[in-house]
């Protein structure tokens, strides 16, 4: 049984999803989330730094949004109590913190990160997180860090500290940070792929608006796991977080206004300008003025889903594509909701990657089918240019011409010389029209009136066209007025043709052209059904797929054929 594509797609989602989490949550019940304290330190101007804090410092309980405006120096303290056997040296400490740091375990210095400084000139910023190989535990007992820290230089100013104190094996510690981002480079290689795949489909040809809005929701996706593995897998002094949060945040915004905008153009849904700007403004609004990056975050791509998520409920058709589209879409929004930071912090863009993966192979492949289909409207259109060539030099037509020719030669040698002057403007026509895809209503009226010329010589009576245009430029099918001429002339006679004249309207009728031509209606019962028409409605199709329509009959005194068409231009 062949599994739903929706389905599919889901379950690579969750699959990716549980992976994460498998492995970002691997053994961590051995680790160890020490409390902490801080306290504000009180140095003399001049002294040297303390190595140990003052005995009677008044610790209070880690707060983490008084602590993220101190600059310092100040003190930090975490404690465990959990027993720790003698000899038992097969631990580690990881500490965050947004500062430079003096480490003190159970009274044994650590390795330091940056130098603590009372000014932001003594100050060297430390790295926002370390890791550090403790010492063998002397005795059971409780552990203790006191550190010595200093933030001077924090670029841009945040609301939450987030300074924290873990101990666990070394191993563990490492791999905790490194499994699940393996992960995430599988998903973002899957997504490189399948962007290289896409870029060589299109090349070479011209890309369309939602291409581009494609391409640049995928540089969104390749980005944004690159900036987030930043922290934890090449690490970077404190002063450079709050420039990659806000890095974080334009992503976001960045996705936000991609995906909805891909999915309108893709899909060609019309949303009113109201709504857009509305949209637009929220999502500044959130981005702007909610307390916290997380949450704003959090805000504008949960906007940005559910308005996903309307626009593809208001596409009618295309099941196979936005089904599956829309399952993603709700699923990253129940999520979003679930989750907050904890799924902006990887699953989002393995979410992100599963989406733009399936965009951008569905992409691809209607890249393929519209090349298939392109293929088909160039056969067909070298099988109209050879029938149109034919359709102009038809022998009976031509043998005809060639009679009175001779006739006129001998009767009547200046109308013969006009009548060979037109023959040669009619298929030095004929053969740059056959060549065209399209050609200006001017240049298709010229060989009309070339023929008609021709016809009107030969019988002595002028033959008349007469045109009421809006707009000579706008370009059709070749041969697709032409035939109808020939049509008229055959069927009704050239003699009532000369009588009853051929009259042209083209205008415009709720977005499209409309082309009417009027001529003597003529008695035979074969009009409007032979390789005429048939040559004018497959000129029209393979010209404008799905936006044509072509109606003939009588009506009046005249016969009316009626061309619409949505693509002229």
């Amino acid at each position: 049984m062949q599994i739903p594509r929706t389905l599919a797609v889901l379950l690579v989602l969750i699959a990716a999803v549980a992976a994460w989490q498998v492995a970002a949550t691997a053994d961590m019940t051995t680790v160890q989330v020490l409390a902490g304290e801080m306290a504000p330190a009180t140095l003399p101007a001049s002294a040297r730094l303390p190595e140990h804090p003052p005995a009677d410092l008044d610790w209070r309980p880690l707060d983490q949004t008084v602590l993220s405006g101190w600059r310092g120096p100040y003190w930090l303290r975490w404690r465990s109590t959990a027993g720790t056997a003698p000899g038992d040296d097969g631990r580690a400490l990881r500490l965050s913190l947004r500062g430079a740091s003096r480490l003190y375990w159970n009274g044994q210095p650590l390795p330091g990160n940056g130098i603590v400084g009372r000014t932001a000139a003594e100050e060297r910023p430390g790295l926002v997180d370390i890791v550090r190989v403790l010492p063998p535990a002397a005795g059971s007992g409780t552990d203790e860090l006191v550190v010595l820290a200093s933030s001077h230089h924090p670029r841009i100013p945040l609301r939450n500290a987030d300074a924290i104190a873990l101990v666990a094996p070394p191993g563990l510690l490492y791999g905790h940070v490194l499994r699940p981002w393996l992960i995430a480079a599988f998903a973002t290689g899957a997504l490189a792929a399948a962007c290289l795949y896409f870029l060589a489909v299109q090349r070479g040809r011209l890309r369309t608006s939602d291409a581009r809005l494609l391409l640049a929701l995928c540089l969104v996706g390749l980005a944004l796991p690159v900036v987030e593995a930043w922290r934890p897998l090449l690490g970077y002094t404190y002063p450079w977080h709050g420039p990659r949060l806000l890095a974080l945040l334009a992503l976001h915004c960045a996705a936000a206004v991609l995906l909805p905008a891909y999915l309108a153009r893709r899909f060609a849904v019309a949303v009113p300008a109201g709504v857009r700007v509305a949209f637009l403004a929220a999502l500044a609004l959130a981005a702007a003025f909610l307390p916290g990056f997380d949450t704003r975050s959090t805000a504008v791509l949960l906007l940005s889903l559910l308005a996903s998520g309307g626009l593809l409920l208001r596409i009618r058709g295309a099941p196979e594509e936005r089904w599956p589209i829309l399952a993603l879409v709700l699923a990253g929004a129940l999520a979003l909701a679930v989750g907050r930071s904890a799924f902006l912090d990887g699953p989002f863009f393995l979410l992100l990657s599963v989406l733009m993966g399936f965009l951008l192979l569905r992409h691809a492949a209607q890249l393929r089918a519209l090349d298939r289909h392109n293929a088909r409207l160039r056969e067909e259109r070298a099988r109209l240019s050879l029938q149109l060539l034919q359709r102009g030099i038809q022998p009976h037509w031509l043998m005809n011409t060639l009679t009175c020719l001779q006739e006129l030669i001998e009767q009547a040698p200046s109308r013969a010389s006009r009548m060979v002057e037109s023959l040669a403007e009619q298929f030095d026509r004929l053969r740059d029209s056959s060549a065209r895809q399209s050609v200006p209503l001017q240049d298709e009226l010229a060989l009309c009136r070339s023929h008609l010329a021709i016809v009107g010589l030969a019988l002595d009576q002028p033959m008349t066209l007469e045109v009421d245009a809006d707009d000579m430029r706008l370009s059709v099918p070749p041969g697709v007025l032409h035939a109808q001429v020939e049509n008229a002339l055959t069927h009704a006679g050239a003699s009532a043709c000369a009588q009853h004249p051929f009259r042209l309207r083209v205008h415009r009728d709720n977005g499209r052209w409309v082309i009417e031509l009027r001529c003597a209606p003529g008695a035979s019962p074969h009009r409007g059904r032979g390789t005429g028409t048939r040559y004018i409605e497959a000129s029209l199709a393979a010209a404008c797929p799905g936006g044509w329509c072509f109606v003939q009959g009588i009506e009046g005194a005249d016969w009316r054929g009626r061309i619409e068409m949505a693509c002229a231009s």
